[in-house]
């Protein structure tokens, strides 16, 4: 009787393996994103003739717009498909620090539409001190950046934008690292 059922287990497997199955699409995993670790970061100089700073950024951003007449700096990292803007604005006799604060502030506050959450801190570096924006739901920045020198008359304001419709919840170690980055980014910091 055992040998019966087991050629009839064996006869059946073999009828089961050979038979053809229509092939179907299997439905979309989540992207798993790496991420250096603290050991593996590298970092590069961020210098050039019209912005009055130098910063590290990390190795693997490719700088894709560096304006001559102004500073206006685009650093994308393909690998992650994301792009940090900066820009830079003197504080002259016409308006003052808080001006360039508020305007910014405003232009961060246009997110809240989508975003379910914005926090405000502060981060001081080495050569001046600013605020961190941080944005969370569904919007393309995460992070924004206002930083100015000790004395306030020069400002930098960088914020950094996915050009992914990835969801967030995916995105978020990246989110993290490049929050990790950008606080890197103001402790180099350098003013001319």
């Amino acid at each position: 009787m055992k040998v019966i059922l087991a050629i009839a287990t064996v006869l059946m497997l073999t009828f089961v393996a050979c038979t053809s199955y229509e092939p179907y699409a299997r439905p979309y995993g989540f992207p798993r994103i790496e991420v250096p670790g603290p050991a593996e970061r590298s970092y590069t100089n961020f210098s050039n003739q019209s912005c009055p700073f130098t910063f590290e950024y990390p190795v693997g951003g490719t700088i894709t717009r560096d304006l001559k007449d102004s500073c206006w700096v685009d650093i994308q990292f393909p690998d992650y498909n994301l792009t940090w803007h900066i820009t830079y604005r003197d504080v002259d006799d016409n308006r003052s620090r808080a001006s360039h604060f508020e305007d910014y502030r405003r232009l961060v506050y246009k997110h809240s539409k989508k975003a379910t959450q914005i926090t405000e801190a502060e981060i001081k570096g080495p050569n001046g001190y600013g605020i961190l924006f941080e944005l969370y739901g569904t919007v393309g920045t995460p992070a924004q950046i206002f930083y100015s020198d000790s004395s306030g008359q020069q400002i930098a304001m960088l914020s950094f934008y996915y050009r992914t419709a990835e969801k967030n919840d995916s995105l978020q170690p990246l989110t993290d690292y490049m929050k990790e980055e950008l606080q890197h980014m103001v402790q180099t910091v350098q003013w001319k």
